[in-house]
């Protein structure tokens, strides 16, 4: 259990990390989406960064899209099975061994390898790959066939043409790519094709040219309302995290100390209160570390003020990294004074706290040649520990702590001390 619950809790924060590092590089590219939305050029791509996010946001849905497509395509293509006895009798055996046997086969080994996360970057590629298939196996039926009928098919051509620009939505220099190649491969088809007099394949293909031209305006106007979109939407984003960031910052500002970054007093007394009250539901011992700068005054008073405010901050730095669960709290209570709310630990664990606390800011090194326990720097550390009883509250605990550390100077100072007074219940 322990470690499942640790495993959570590293799953957790590395989810944190990539969450603000997808943050921070949004926020970076602001300026670049910006511009972008103020060009005036065609937005068909934007500048590698922006266009690397855009890809990142909209990967999974475009595959997604394309698979079902594709599946849809693969039946589309394959409902001509049903009109080849009709309109190509003479080839109708022909056109079904392809169909099965090689049509239908490719576009569903492509469609299948868009699940595989390498070849999926290549969906756009492979789109092409799909349409050209798709159309150059219907020019080839209709083109072999010699039944008047067979050349009804060449309409089929303008649907693939129209499904990959429209339906499909390629992207749109893929989508010139793919019906400019299917175009030139069918005017190869029919330019000597016996039975379409000369007439019929001028106008056939300036019928195929049309819908081509068609589709790329509709398929160019798309991507174009897409990318726009998306950037509105992407600046919407950035905009959410700036505004959020301003309001955790100003939360924190609420709940911290401006010169040691710990939380302050009014921060620390709601804590204390809502930790008081879980841990009297729950009978469990609350500890409190109360501590306070040995000869602080004298420091002040012979170094200045300015290094009595670097000192505080040295102390501050020596205590937060001395304390290292989550639910504990480190907070400054008064001028020179600090104080740690550990809970749901006993008084022999708070013991502990206490004296790495002290040792930890002993071995910061700060010279006070006017203290009268040592050459530099100390701390006097008062602990209680108590489990609460109904009709009782908070303030108890840290008078408790108080009075240790008032024992904890009495003694000398530089020690810590734990105060024991069955009256209140402490916690051994």
């Amino acid at each position: 259990m322990p470690h499942r619950a640790a495993s959570a809790s590293q799953s957790a924060s590395s989810a944190a990390a990539r969450e603000e590092a997808l943050q921070q590089h949004l926020l970076q590219l602001e300026p670049t989406v910006s511009a972008a939305l103020a060009a005036r050029r065609p937005l068909l791509s934007f500048v590698p960064g922006l266009e690397a996010q855009f890809e990142a946001d909209s990967a999974a849905q475009r595959l997604a899209r394309f698979r079902l497509l594709g599946l849809i395509a693969i039946v589309i293509v394959n409902l001509f099975n049903l009109t080849d006895p009709i309109m190509l009798p003479d080839i109708a055996a022909e056109a079904l061994r392809i169909r099965l046997g090689i049509v239908t086969p490719i576009m569903a080994i492509t469609i299948a390898a868009m699940y595989i996360p390498r070849v999926g970057k290549w969906r756009e590629w492979l789109l092409v790959l799909l349409i050209l298939l798709a159309g150059g196996s219907l020019i080839h039926f209709f083109t072999r066939g010699h039944h008047p009928n067979a050349l009804q098919y060449h309409s089929g051509v303008i649907l693939i043409v129209m499904f990959g620009s429209i339906v499909i939505r390629q992207r749109f220099w893929f989508a010139l790519g793919a019906n400019l190649l299917l175009f030139l491969i069918y005017c190869a088809a029919i330019a000597g094709l016996a039975q379409m007099p000369p007439e019929v394949r001028f106008n056939s293909g300036m019928v195929l040219f049309s819908a081509v031209v068609i589709s790329l305006i509709a398929n160019y106007q798309m991507e174009y309302d897409s990318r726009r979109t998306y950037l509105q939407t992407l600046l919407q984003r950035i905009e959410a995290i700036k505004l959020q960031r301003s309001r955790d910052e100003l939360e924190l500002q609420a709940k911290s100390d401006p010169l040691t970054g710990l939380a302050n007093r009014r921060y620390f007394d709601s804590r204390l209160n809502s930790e008081w009250l879980r841990a009297q539901r729950g009978q469990e011992p609350l500890s409190l570390i109360y501590l306070d700068v040995d000869f602080f005054k004298a420091y002040n008073d012979h170094y200045g003020h300015q290094a009595g405010d670097e000192c505080l901050i040295r102390i501050a730095q020596a205590i937060q990294q001395s304390v290292q669960r989550a639910a504990d709290l480190c907070a400054r209570y008064g001028g020179e004074e600090f104080i740690v709310l550990l809970p749901q630990t006993s008084m022999g664990s708070a013991l502990a706290v206490a004296e790495k606390l002290r040792a930890s800011v002993e071995a910061t090194r700060l010279r006070h040649q006017y203290s009268e326990v040592a050459d530099q720097v100390t701390v006097s550390c008062g602990v209680a520990c108590m489990i609460p009883e109904s009709g009782t509250g908070s303030a108890q605990l840290i008078e408790a702590a108080d009075r240790a550390l008032y024992a904890a100077k009495s003694a000398g100072r530089n020690r810590i001390s734990g105060f024991a007074d069955t009256a209140i219940s402490p916690v051994g």
